[in-house]
């Protein structure tokens, strides 16, 4: 029997998650049944090992009841960086995505950017954060993170919001990327394989939610890991560069 092809892959990122993972898979899905089309969710459950995370068990249970959703728990090897690649390389459809479970991002925010990317002929189309309910703490961070960005790499300015998702591809795009980060600097580094093969990106306005009760998992040390990478990216590009003169 040859298997019905898969138009429409997402990738949810659930770690440590728990509970709060549920009522978003389920608005997601229950969203999702309404296409004509085949699709599926992917849920990205890595754990450390010896963690007392229920999440893995608690994605399992939703895969069980829930068509068409398949679940990734596997003893993490890296972070944050880490789970996306595992959960985009897991994607089976012709167009795949990634979108972070904790629901500061609206699920519908999924479905204005597939449609985007569906109807014209753009390589990546992502979102950009307008309103922000997170705090004056992650605003900072992500503006100061934005303009360093913008800074080491020019050719980026046209997008507004680097780590912003959620982040809809075609799969042809992402095979020709070549992504190595295990940590937050995945983001940026999708975003630079775009800029350096000349693929066309579009970004669509979001509102951003708060966490709730729940603590954000960036850290201010985040800023100083994400700067590192910036230069490390930056400094290996420019000496590839001269190579190639």
């Amino acid at each position: 029997m040859v298997e019905t092809p898969i138009e429409f892959s997402i990738a949810v990122l659930c770690y440590r998650a728990e509970e709060e993972i549920i009522p978003f898979v389920e608005n997601l899905h229950k969203i999702m049944s309404l296409f004509r089309f085949d699709w599926e969710l992917v849920l990205v459950a890595n754990f450390w090992q010896g963690s007392k995370d229920q999440t893995p068990e608690i994605c399992q249970q939703l895969a069980q009841r829930l068509p068409y959703v398949r679940v990734l728990a596997e003893p993490k090897h890296g972070g944050m960086g880490w789970d996306m690649r595992c959960g985009l390389d897991a994607c089976r459809g012709r167009y795949i995505g990634v979108i972070d479970g904790d629901g500061q991002f609206p699920v519908e925010a999924i479905f204005s950017c597939f449609a985007k990317i569906r109807s014209d002929d753009f390589d990546m189309v992502k979102t950009y954060r307008v309103e922000r309910q997170d705090g004056l703490y992650r605003r900072l961070i992500s503006s100061v993170y934005n303009w360093l960005f913008h800074l080491f790499f020019p050719g980026s300015k046209r997008l507004r919001d680097v780590n912003s998702k959620p982040k809809i591809m075609k799969r042809e795009a992402y095979g020709k990327m070549t992504l190595q980060s295990n940590d937050w600097f995945i983001d940026a580094e999708l975003i630079l394989n775009c800029v350096n093969l000349n693929l066309h990106i579009y970004e669509i306005p979001v509102e951003f939610h708060s966490l709730g009760a729940r603590k954000s998992f960036v850290k201010p040390g985040a800023v100083v890991q994400f700067l590192r990478h910036m230069v490390n990216y930056w400094w290996r590009s420019h000496s590839l560069a001269k190579k190639n003169k």
